[in-house]
């Protein structure tokens, strides 16, 4: 089963090397390793996050003794095995040994989902290299911990989570402390630190940290950064957020009894996070709570919400012929798209409202005429077939590095980010031990068993050296980041460690192959939120360099040593040249410069 399950991961999340976020965990190893030359970087000129993570120096370890490019491919593959792991160790516990738990599992596995507030900055599975890698599934293992009984397990885990990523781990502990208190205690408490920041915004008291944010800084907060804040609620994904939440609502009243007071734990949990969300977001941005991120809170809950729908969904199967009705009225609606699934669980919130009576005599109505409703459930499901094809061939079809030539409808079925994959995995995978898991003293099933590990093996062993699709370029280039063993950049001749570069683009090459701070760039940005000077003197540097790139203009910054453009500047002496780039030392223009103000870019 783990072993189908991370088969399903590989083919589904592709490695495309040292990109998105693991260009700024690749940077703060190196400056773990060696913090001398990239002190002058804007990244770390006013603080960074490196000291509130055990990731940093755990990857820095990995970075010094194999380079970053390899160190990367192997936290995004543990991580990958980590998740898949998790999400086994929480479906066995609370969703048993049935269809419901394999596919939880299948779906963990293969479904790429966003849980950032906005745009799909962030997403559950990511398959490039970050201290999310770790705690996001860490969180997940101290949730089925928790369900488990096993609190010192669950309080171990959460710890480790925030050990790592603190503003991921956070939660995790948030439910474990949750989870030990009475309900009004645990609803006061889920809600308090809200209370707090509405009552510091209110107060907006002169002190770093916990006053309002204001200025440009906000307004970057607000508007420009794509995912720090909620932005026009039109364009959220607070409409999902609320469908997480009203089906964890649904099964803390009606899903597995076992299970209901974690479901209103998590159900507290969110409505805590997402209300310091929102008031920072709209109301009250006090620094420490838009830092801090709160709707990552979501990255514990959708997981969370999806294991409590296949509980509702069990325990449906379970109750009735009406209710068996209802699951399958619920999976055909589920292929025709996520936004008929959205409104079938309004629906349901709504039925749930209604009085017990009406809804014992709804279904009694309903099974007395179950035939006719299981006949029309079934021509609902067989109309969907054309649509599901065409589903696959549309997701094959758009894949840009696919995993095999023609067939656009297997690629899609297997690699192409849908359910229907997980669900057909989990039914074929039952059905040699009668839809369950292998009985202990039975020998057929036993040997299938063995058989599909054999099977799983192979397949992942064979899948596992085509896991990494980057081109040959692309590999070659970043092996040599941070790898002693490549022979050394051109540059190195001239650019002495601790020097500022600037060159456009190719920050990764200024960190990672001439090993030394950069000016100014688009990856570099990424700390803005967490420090006003940094976010004001980024500014002035992206005002600087957006003026022009002519080096003389861009060396009259006292704090910049070298320029390289890809093309070479008219008149002026370069110190080296290679094909695609020519070196610039601003010490030598500034000699016979005019002096200009660095304050503003020159008109």
């Amino acid at each position: 089963m783990f072993l189908f399950a991370f088969l399903v991961w590989l083919l589904n999340h592709p490695y495309q090397g040292v990109w998105h976020d693991a260009r700024i965990y690749g940077l703060l190893a190196a400056q773990w390793l060696n913090p001398g030359p990239y002190a002058s970087d804007l990244f770390f000129s006013f603080g960074s996050q490196a000291p509130f993570s055990l990731f940093t120096p755990f990857y820095g370890v990995m970075v010094a003794g194999m380079g970053l490019d390899r160190a990367a491919w192997w936290i995004t593959m543990s991580g990958g095995f980590l998740w898949v792991g998790a999400c086994l160790a929480l479906a066995r516990t609370m969703l048993g040994s049935g269809f419901a738990a394999r596919f939880a599992v299948f779906v963990g596995a293969l479904v790429v989902v966003s849980y950032s507030p906005n745009q799909s900055t962030f997403i559950i599975g990511e398959n490039f290299a970050t201290a999310r890698s770790f705690a996001i599934p860490l969180g997940l293992l101290s949730v089925a911990a928790l369900a488990a009984t096993r609190r010192g397990w669950a309080l171990g885990f959460g710890l480790a989570a925030a050990a790592l990523h603190p503003l991921h781990g956070v939660w995790p502990l948030a439910l474990w402390l949750l989870a030990r208190l009475g309900t009004p205690a645990a609803l006061l408490a889920a809600f308090l630190p809200a209370a707090v920041a509405l009552l510091l915004g209110a107060m907006n008291p002169d002190l770093p940290h916990v006053r309002l944010m204001t200025g440009e800084w906000l307004d970057f907060a607000w508007h420009s950064a794509p995912d720090i804040s909620f932005k026009e609620p039109a364009q959220t994904r607070l409409p999902y957020y609320a469908v997480a939440m009203t089906i964890l609502w649904l099964a803390a009243r009606m899903g597995s009894a076992e299970w209901r007071g974690l479901y209103s734990r998590l159900l507290m949990l969110g409505g805590g996070g997402l209300a310091l969300a929102v008031l920072a977001s709209y109301f009250l941005p006090v620094e420490i709570v838009l830092q801090g991120q709160p709707w990552r809170v979501m990255a514990l809950l959708l997981p969370m919400a999806a294991v409590a729908l296949l509980d509702l969904g069990r325990c449906a199967w379970r109750s009735s012929a009406a209710g068996r009705l209802l699951v399958g009225v619920g999976a055909v609606l589920a292929t025709m798209g996520t936004n008929w699934l959205l409104g079938a669980v309004a629906t349901m919130a709504l039925a749930s409202l209604m009085p017990r009576t009406w809804l014992l005599r709804t279904e009694g109505w309903i099974e007395d005429r179950w035939r006719w409703f299981a006949a029309a459930v079934a021509a609902f499901a067989l109309s969907t077939i054309p649509n599901i094809l065409a589903t696959w061939e549309i997701a094959g079809g758009q894949l840009l590095n696919p995993w095999w030539i023609g067939a656009e409808s297997l690629h899609g079925l297997v690699a192409g980010n849908n359910w229907h994959l997980a669900a057909l995995a989990a039914l074929l995978l039952g059905l040699p031990f009668g839809c369950g898991w292998p009985k202990p003293g039975r020998a057929w099933p036993a040997i299938v068993a063995v058989l599909l590990f054999a099977v799983g093996v192979v397949a992942t062993s064979a899948t596992l050296p085509a896991w990494d699709r980057r081109s040959e370029q692309l590999r070659a280039q970043q092996a040599c980041y941070l790898n002693a063993e490549c022979t050394p950049h051109p540059f190195l001749a001239w650019i002495l460690p601790g020097s500022v570069v600037f060159w456009p683009q190719r920050e990764l090459t200024v960190w990672f192959e001439i090993g030394t701070a950069n000016y100014f760039g688009p990856v570099q940005a990424t700390g803005r939120l967490f420090s006003a000077a940094k976010f004001y003197e980024g500014q002035r540097r992206e005002n600087w360099v957006a003026a022009g790139t002519d080096p003389r203009r861009l060396c009259a910054d006292p704090l910049l040593d070298w320029v390289v453009l890809p093309q070479p500047a008219p008149v002026l002496t370069m110190q080296a040249s290679l094909p695609y780039a020519h070196l610039y030392r601003c010490a030598v223009l500034r000699a016979v410069a005019p002096r200009m103000s660095v304050s503003e870019p020159a008109s």
